[in-house]
């Protein structure tokens, strides 16, 4: 380079001309020019980025109706354990386990000839009992005759009043000792209930029992089982869910039978060990083809209800609390929302978004986050 002392005042005057602009420019690019964070300006300005096309899905308003499903037991419509009604030696019995009975139909008969002779013994007691009363009433209406003619004393027939009211009361105690006798002869058989199938029978011909006031173990066992009961036990979280004619499906597994049926009993007491209601349905069991103490598994099905319901492919996360990737004005924001699974596999959504609330659902939740800039997909979103 050549020194400055060598340069003429023209050459330094077309030096000045030439370069200085250029200087000014470098030193103005070096103050104000330089981009921040170190990088080199092209003059040009950044253009935003594209908006990410999403597939797009709504809550829904549904009817909800949620299926109980518990266990329980097949027990008989009624079941009753036959005892005589007076005590003796059994002379005959007619049934045995399995016997079909109708109401009123001979079950058992005890030995007959003691009450019969006590039957006879107070039909003679009461026809001396009826004698008296009779001649008692003569004896006051003679009495009354003499007195008019004053050949008898007030006494006298103040005592024929009195005998006639004491034949009168031996007549009425007699009459009913001979119907509490003729009532034991006729319960000396013992008949069937209601309509019905003998289940057990302890005893046989020649036994001697108890009367049933006297009985600690019965005779026989009928059981109504023409109408069959599920008896289930429901936890009482459900006790809202449920009410008499709410809908139920009974499953017999080892008959592999279901039955179609509907609750007839909520018992108003809860277990309070097991918190659990006694629920029980009816079952037709024309051919007695369903025996009692069979499992069964019922389904109940509730009446119905209004939920916001939701695609778990519209959610992030796992359990009761989700995430929501909620598009308003082309920009997504997350949100946290508070759901409950159900049986189908659906989200009801408890709290955290409307169902109006635009969503982004599907594969496109892996494209976007809080912030992004998006726009609708043409093609609506298919559950899958």
């Amino acid at each position: 380079m050549m020194p400055l002392e060598l340069v003429g005042s023209d050459s330094m005057r077309y030096i000045m001309q030439t370069v200085g602009p250029i200087l000014a420019a470098a030193i103005l690019m070096g103050c104000d020019g330089e981009p921040q964070n170190g990088t080199t300006s092209t003059g040009i300005t950044p253009q935003p980025s594209s908006p990410v096309v999403v597939s797009i899905t709504s809550p829904e308003i549904a009817a909800l109706s949620e299926p109980i499903f518990v266990t329980g037991t097949i027990l008989a419509r009624r079941s009753t354990n036959i005892s005589p009604m007076v005590g003796g030696l059994i002379e005959e019995i007619y049934v045995n386990v399995g016997s079909r009975v109708e109401e009123g139909q001979p079950l058992l008969r005890m030995r007959q000839k003691d009450f019969e002779i006590n039957v006879l013994r107070l039909s003679e007691a009461k026809r001396l009992a009826e004698a008296e009363y009779k001649d008692s009433v003569r004896d006051l209406e003679n009495s009354i005759a003499l007195r008019e003619k004053q050949a008898f004393s007030v006494e006298q027939l103040d005592d024929r009043r009195t005998q006639v009211e004491v034949s009168a009361a031996k007549l009425g105690i007699a009459s009913a000792n001979l119907a509490e006798a003729q009532k034991e002869l006729d319960d000396s058989i013992t008949r069937a209930p209601y309509r019905g199938v003998i289940t057990q029978r302890h005893v046989d011909e020649g036994a001697y029992v108890p009367s049933i006031m006297r009985s600690e173990h019965p005779v026989l066992q009928i059981q109504e089982i023409d109408v069959m009961v599920a008896l289930v036990f429901v936890p009482e979280v459900y006790l809202t869910s449920i009410q008499l004619g709410t809908l139920g499906r009974v499953h017999i597994p080892s008959m592999n039978q279901t039955y179609e049926s509907e609750v007839a009993l909520i018992n108003d007491r809860i277990d309070h060990k097991t918190r659990t209601i006694d629920v029980r349905l009816g079952i037709p069991n024309v051919d007695y083809a369903i025996k009692p103490g069979l499992f069964i598994e019922v389904e109940l099905m509730p009446i119905s209800r209004q939920g916001l319901m939701l695609s778990p492919n519209a959610t992030m996360g796992l359990g009761s609390s989700r995430s929501v990737l909620v598009v308003e004005d082309g920009v997504v924001s997350q949100r946290t929302v508070q759901v409950r699974e159900l049986s189908d596999g659906r989200l009801e959504i408890l709290q955290g978004v409307s169902s109006n609330a635009i969503l982004v659902v599907g594969p496109s939740m892996h494209k976007v986050s809080d912030g992004s800039r998006v726009t609708i997909s043409e093609h609506p979103y298919v559950d899958s």
